[in-house]
């Protein structure tokens, strides 16, 4: 259950990322859509008695990937947070979040991490190929949170 929540929250957190630049209005809308589908999430986590999870944890390696992830986004944001460099931030950071989770393959011992890593690295280099600059953060923001809700259910379902 834990898993769900983190991740649920963390889908809410880049619907933020990835709209922070649209009309209040809409910003206002997309968060509260997104803060309603996290809490269906975590209720749904929470009413699976069942759901798949590994009895074993190796917190060494998640703290180094943890650790490796943090520092690299922190060094992206400040090299990346100027003019002319802001728009490549999002896909940027998705890109090591994405990074991060194929750390957890070991650490948490669930192959389940494999296609969420392969699919939030993927998910900013084929926006970043495909679709104009202004598409870039509302696509990669929304499309994390869709990844993350959706692994937050496989795993208890």
């Amino acid at each position: 259950m834990i898993g769900a929540v983190i991740l649920a929250s963390f889908a809410v957190l880049w619907v933020g990322a990835g709209v922070h630049d649209f009309d209040r209005r809409w910003v206002a809308l997309l968060l509260t859509i997104s803060v309603l589908i996290s809490a269906a999430v975590i209720v749904a986590a929470i009413r699976t008695p069942f759901g798949r999870h590994s009895a074993r944890f190796n917190g060494t390696i998640y703290g180094i990937f943890v650790t490796l992830e943090v520092t690299a986004i922190v060094i992206v944001a400040v090299l990346l947070n100027r003019p002319g460099r802001k728009q490549y931030l999002i896909p940027v950071i998705a890109f090591i979040v994405g990074g991060h989770f194929f750390g957890m393959v070991p650490a948490l011992r669930s192959n389940e991490f494999w296609w969420i890593g392969g699919a939030m690295c993927a998910l900013p280099l084929l926006t970043m190929s495909f679709l104009p600059q202004k598409f870039w953060a509302p696509v990669v923001g929304i499309g994390c949170a869709l990844i993350l809700w959706f692994s937050a259910l496989d795993a208890f379902f």
